[in-house]
């Protein structure tokens, strides 16, 4: 049977649609990876449950913990370059940090703002050096430079401390086999630690280099 050409167009159409139709979706119409939420009751604070969700965090709770509550409000979480908060987007202005704080968006920290970081808050009186009953981004660059000398001394006390707990035979130095006893973290990168190759580290070692 001869076949017209509109028959065979409209034929060749409908196979084309068809096989549109059965066609797998691309890439792009598949769902995005979600960024992990931290805050997962959205109260302002992150316990040490919704941390577990980051492995790196979970480890680093108790030290980012400074009031001991058993919670991480805005001012103890870790923050990335750039205001980068771990967990979700940030910057200055943007959702990580003191900035988060700023509900109204008015450029200023009201005191009922301050109240939802603890930390924040008890210190309200202090940050606000011209106790127009706010803080300003300067007041609170000015305060956490005059509290630098505080926490670099409470640092180098717990490294002291953390130090001498590790050196079993108190000579002064590690042994690779202390470290990779009292301080496993760092036993991958002993070597690279141990510049002068005696086998030992000492606490000039493990001095942090100096940021730039």
């Amino acid at each position: 049977m001869t076949r017209s050409p509109l028959y065979v167009a409209a034929f060749a159409a409908a196979l084309l649609a068809g096989a549109a139709i059965a066609a797998p979706q691309t890439d792009a119409a598949a769902p995005q990876r979600q960024r992990i939420k931290l805050d997962a009751n959205n109260d302002g604070v992150i316990t040490r449950e919704e941390a577990s969700k980051l492995p790196r965090l979970a480890e680093n709770f108790d030290k980012l913990d400074k009031n001991h509550d058993g919670k991480l409000d805005v001012s103890e979480r870790p923050q990335r370059r750039g205001g980068r908060e771990h967990g979700g987007r940030g910057g200055h202005g943007g959702h990580g940090g003191p900035a988060a704080l700023d509900t109204d968006g008015d450029g200023r920290i009201s005191q009922a703002e301050a109240a939802k970081s603890p930390r924040l808050g008890e210190k309200f009186a202090q940050i606000d050096r011209n106790h127009d009953g706010y803080i300003v981004r300067s007041e609170l660059r000015s305060y956490f430079e005059s509290e630098r000398p505080k926490r670099e001394a409470e640092r180098a006390k717990r490294f002291d401390e953390k130090f001498a707990a590790a050196d079993l035979n108190h000579d002064g130095k590690l042994s690779k086999i202390e470290v990779d006893e009292k301080m496993p973290r760092l036993a991958k990168s002993f070597a690279f630690l141990d510049e002068d190759r005696d086998g030992f580290l000492t606490k000039a070692d493990l001095k942090p280099t100096p940021h730039r």
